[in-house]
């Protein structure tokens, strides 16, 4: 695992994206892991904390968005690098915006640790292919496990950061 972050990112907060990204893993079904992941081989998974203006640009350029957004992911299990000679060792990149995590934080009344956990588990879970805005039915699957993962974290009030978000959505008043 490859962490990018700025220099006075806490050992708490980089153990916590490590601990998400790695619990993850664990919790996605063996049978995509088996098809995705070359046997006998260590693998990375590089996860980068970036500004607003980094994550908007490459939101326009990649998803034709161009605004900032709270993570994006860069698999490279899409494309195999078997086929151009190189080992698949790299499974992708995951890149989450620090400063709408930070918001996101504080709108949802949970701590910045279980925003980045959340964020991280999302990212990492795309990764293997989970994707919301594919159909309903697959929204459905992702998230359903995206919360088994943050309940197993137990961060502080992280198990109830979906139903928060659900309820600030709806309008409904969030209980801090």
């Amino acid at each position: 695992m490859t962490l990018h972050c700025r220099a006075q990112f806490s050992p708490s907060l980089k153990k916590a994206l490590k601990d998400s990204a790695l619990l993850t893993l664990q919790n996605i079904p063996i049978r995509i892991l088996k098809k995705n992941l070359p046997r006998d081989s260590k693998c990375t998974i590089s996860i980068a904390i970036v500004g607003p203006k980094t994550i908007q640009k490459l939101n326009a350029h990649y998803r034709n968005k161009n605004k900032p957004t709270d993570v994006l992911s860069f698999s490279r299990m899409e494309t195999p690098l078997r086929k151009f000679g190189f080992p698949q060792t790299d499974l992708g990149d995951v890149l989450i915006c620090w400063d709408i995590a930070k918001k996101q934080a504080e709108e949802y009344g949970v701590s910045i640790k279980a925003e980045l956990s959340r964020l991280t588990v999302h990212g990492v879970l795309h990764l293997f292919g989970f994707d919301h805005e594919k159909t309903k039915v697959e929204a459905k699957k992702m998230f359903r496990l995206q919360e088994k993962i943050l309940k197993k974290l137990d961060h502080s009030r992280i198990a109830s950061i979906g139903s928060k978000r659900a309820a600030f959505k709806e309008g409904k008043r969030v209980a801090r």
